[in-house]
């Protein structure tokens, strides 16, 4: 065995009525068409008591203690222990334990994917979970490396280190410390919106041309073979030239434990499929011996804990990196955000963007100061913790000491790990990246949209992940700059800009939320938080209406937010109904495909009477 090479408002709470506008609209009369959207059925105990994150009247909380001592509730972290419970401290210390088992191959993988030493994945996964836990919203996000982040810290720096590792370390460092200044910065002066700006067709396509870009970085290793190319298309090129060069142990070994991630994957979700894969390769490699002496192993793996220094590096290097940082701030802001609030939604509590941003950019910053790479949410390990039943940041703290007990005492097992195991693992986590489902979704809702994922994928594989982003953003803006114009033209006579009757208030039980112009991408997030103020501001609502009869215009985005929303209003009891939906406006929700989204209804008015 041989060591492989390192290197959207108005409020009228009254009446309990929230209106309010998401645009300018024009457009022929619309046809009143109501939608109920039905309810989903939820695991059972999430909308109980036991199942809320703050439960302020049961005995035993945290809350009480410490508010006796005179502490107060400034940092997220605290406020997130208010209401907790003793009893619930086990699952967050198991959840703790079973992220460090998700996270030791993956994040060795994704350093690799980054250009950097398998031990950076490490040190990536200490200081900033402790970092975020202190100064983000969410009770239960976990920050970790991230395929899209890591292949995009590599495009950045390679150009840059001119081929010397210790340098090479040092701007990945560097670009840490950028994109936690800015996501600071963002947070700090309120700008969580601009994350917005990338419509799902955009994140879609990214997502799916990241997975391919990944997957040729990584055949080499699982191939056994050295190529020279770094270009996706150039390297596929060369691997298909040199296949007749693979180490047949070395693929045994990678494609078992590809098929080990599948399998368990599909079998039993909530497993730690990569840590399963890891293990027995690493037994696998051991037990034989000189029958696998081809295979690669990772090699001496220094032991200790993460090396807590500044970056070194020159004003020339902050000028090289910025750009490509900012891009690197702004993905990492939407998968969190969207990631922070999925789970917030699921767990029965508010999450802040903006604070989300702050923790985010803390834990950059720190993974910056600590030997670390750019960090991002992790929805796998996320998951891990709401599956057990974590209930706060807890379970990250707890997973920060257990990685550093890692770091300590365990580097020398991790010496023997085989190569093609962990590209394995990176594989096996990046293709599910490849959302073929919301493709066909795409495909049926609005095709142009469909188009602009392919060419996003297209343009991140062949040119670059980032020239991918600005060409799904550019044609994202200008299909909805050419969608306003045909509006204009087809505007009828008579009609005004916008419709700002007053609404009647609403029956006892009834909520009402009015909506207008295009709601797209870019606003799709103002609908969400509106809706959910109409809620919170009717308290005892049964059925909330939008009055969607001034909405022009709705694209794949905001179909996915109405469907969010039917969703977390489901939980709560609340029955969420559409009322004057034009025929535009019904075919694009109709052909959305949103889980029995959208069904034949009758007529709603807003007073929420029904006709016989």
């Amino acid at each position: 065995m041989r060591p492989s090479h390192p290197a959207m408002l108005l409020d009228n709470r009254a009446n309990g009525t929230v209106e309010a506008h998401l645009g300018i609209g024009h457009g022929r009369p619309p046809r009143r068409e109501a939608a109920t959207l039905p309810s989903v059925p939820r695991a059972r105990g999430r909308t109980a008591p036991e199942g809320r994150f703050a439960s302020r009247e049961a005995p035993g909380e945290m809350k009480r203690t410490l508010d006796g001592v005179g502490l107060r509730w400034d940092l997220p972290v605290l406020r997130s222990l208010d209401g907790y419970r003793w009893a619930w401290l086990p699952r967050d210390l198991t959840a703790g334990v079973l992220v460090v088992a998700v996270a030791i191959p993956l994040s060795m993988g994704m350093a690799e994917v980054a250009g950097m030493p398998p031990i950076v994945g490490l040190y990536s996964c200490v200081l900033p979970l402790a970092a975020y836990a202190l100064f983000g919203s969410s009770r239960q996000l976990i920050v970790a490396l991230d395929a899209s982040t890591a292949a995009m810290v590599a495009l950045a720096v390679a150009p840059v280190a001119g081929g010397d590792p210790i340098r090479y370390a040092a701007l990945a460092g560097l670009v840490a410390l950028l994109v936690g200044l800015i996501l600071v910065l963002a947070g700090t002066f309120r700008l969580g919106f601009v994350a917005h700006l990338l419509s799902r067709p955009v994140l879609i396509g990214y997502q799916a041309g990241l997975a391919l870009v990944v997957v040729v970085s990584q055949l080499p290793r699982l191939l056994g073979i050295a190529v020279e190319e770094d270009a996706t298309f150039p390297r596929a090129f060369e691997i298909a030239g040199r296949l007749d060069e693979s180490s047949l142990q070395t693929f045994a070994v990678g494609a078992t434990c590809l098929a080990v991630v599948a399998f368990v994957a599909v079998w039993k979700p909530g497993l730690p499929a990569a840590l399963f894969a890891i293990v027995g390769a690493t037994l696998l490699v051991e037990l034989v011996g000189p029958a696998l002496a081809d295979v690669d192993v990772l090699g001496e793996l220094p032991a200790g804990l993460p090396p807590l220094r500044i970056p070194a590096f020159g004003a020339a290097d902050v000028t090289a990196l910025l750009p490509i940082s900012a891009a690197i701030a702004v993905l990492a802001a939407a998968d969190t955000i969207v990631s922070s609030r999925a789970f917030a939604r699921r767990g029965g509590y508010e999450v802040d963007a903006n604070r989300d941003l702050i923790g985010l950019g803390a834990a950059n910053l720190a993974s910056g100061l600590s030997g670390g790479i750019t960090t991002s949410a992790s929805a796998a390990r996320t998951a891990v913790v709401e599956m057990v039943g974590g209930r706060s940041q807890l379970a990250s703290v707890s997973a920060a000491a257990v990685m550093v007990a890692v770091l300590l005492f365990l580097t020398r097992p991790l010496e023997k790990v085989p190569a093609a195991a962990l590209a394995a693992v990176v594989i096996g986590a990046v293709l599910r990246l490849i959302e073929v489902g919301s493709l066909r979704r795409l495909w049926r809702t609005r095709r142009i949209e469909f188009v602009i994922a392919i060419a996003t994928t297209l343009a991140a594989v062949a040119i670059g992940l980032l020239e991918g982003i600005v060409t799904g953003v550019a044609l994202s803006v200008g299909d909805s700059l050419v969608r306003a114009a045909r509006r204009r033209l087809s505007r009828a006579p008579g009609r005004g800009t916008r419709a700002e009757e007053a609404r009647p208030a609403p029956a006892p039980g009834i909520a009402v939320y009015r909506a207008g112009g295009p709601v797209i991408f870019a606003n799709a997030h103002r609908l969400r938080d509106g809706v959910r103020r109409a809620a919170a501001g009717a308290p005892g609502a049964r059925r909330l209406i939008v009055d969607a009869s001034d909405v022009v215009d709705i694209d794949a985005t905001a179909a996915e937010t109405l469907a969010d929303l039917r969703d977390d209003l489901a939980a709560r009891g609340i029955e969420l109904v559409l009322s004057g939906l034009n025929p535009q406006v019904r075919g694009v929700l109709d052909r959305a495909d949103v889980p029995d989204r959208l069904p034949p209804a009758p007529v709603v008015d807003p007073a929420g009477s029904r006709p016989a």
